[in-house]
């Protein structure tokens, strides 16, 4: 089944986490744990002295809505949506998949069908870039690295629905792995976007917070 994902186009994308209206979900969680260092900009190819920390990522102020958070713009259209209360996902951060447990909705992304024209890889990436910078969010990769599939197994990741799993192994798909994260007071949002060419995939991860 694959999994595809949200995505505001500019300028006509929904959103529902938009200013004002939009409350935080009660079960959104900060996290401290897990990673070790490296840069909270598009981190992908620099720090590889130190690893990843998500606390060097900037809380934000922007008010989110209910989860899932970000839905698809005008012209797609969600497809398959799979949800689960707690689940182990791996998103590539720095190009190295890193394992993140939390609330998650996962589903691929299509044209509407009465549309006209073609699904647009490049429309799709930056109309998501720009609505989760825009909530504050940080993109900490954009590719795999090579044997990383293979550290983390094949079999876990094909139960995840990680499209680059899905769609094979090969330079065109890890290529287009894109890995972001929003950080709320209350939690972490993290957000795995990979896109073909006549569709997408995205993953939403909420982590649940570990503080008292």
């Amino acid at each position: 089944m694959k999994k595809a994902l949200y995505v505001c186009l500019a300028g006509s994308l929904l959103l529902t986490a938009c200013g004002g209206k939009s409350k935080n979900n009660a079960g959104q969680t900060d996290s401290a744990a897990t990673d070790t260092a490296a840069p909270v900009t598009k981190a992908t190819g620099e720090s590889k002295s130190e690893a990843f920390n998500v606390s060097k990522i900037p809380v934000t102020t922007k008010n989110l809505s209910t989860f899932p958070y970000l839905s698809a713009p005008d012209g797609y259209r969600y497809n398959d949506i799979v949800k689960s209360d707690l689940e182990t996902l791996h998103f590539a951060v720095d190009g190295k998949l890193m394992a993140v447990d939390g609330k998650t909705y996962k589903t691929n992304i299509y044209k509407n069908r009465e549309s006209e024209t073609p699904f647009n890889m490049q429309v799709v990436d930056e109309a998501y870039k720009k609505v989760i910078t825009d909530l504050g969010g940080v993109q900490v990769s954009d590719k795999l690295l090579p044997g990383e599939v293979d550290k983390a197994g094949k079999s876990v990741l094909e139960r995840e629905n990680h499209a680059y799993v899905t769609i094979g192994e090969n330079n065109y798909t890890l290529s287009h792995v894109r890995t972001y994260i929003i950080k709320t007071a209350q939690a972490e949002v993290w957000i795995e976007l990979s896109l073909y060419e006549n569709g997408g995939y995205i993953n939403i991860l909420q982590k649940e917070s570990t503080k008292p």
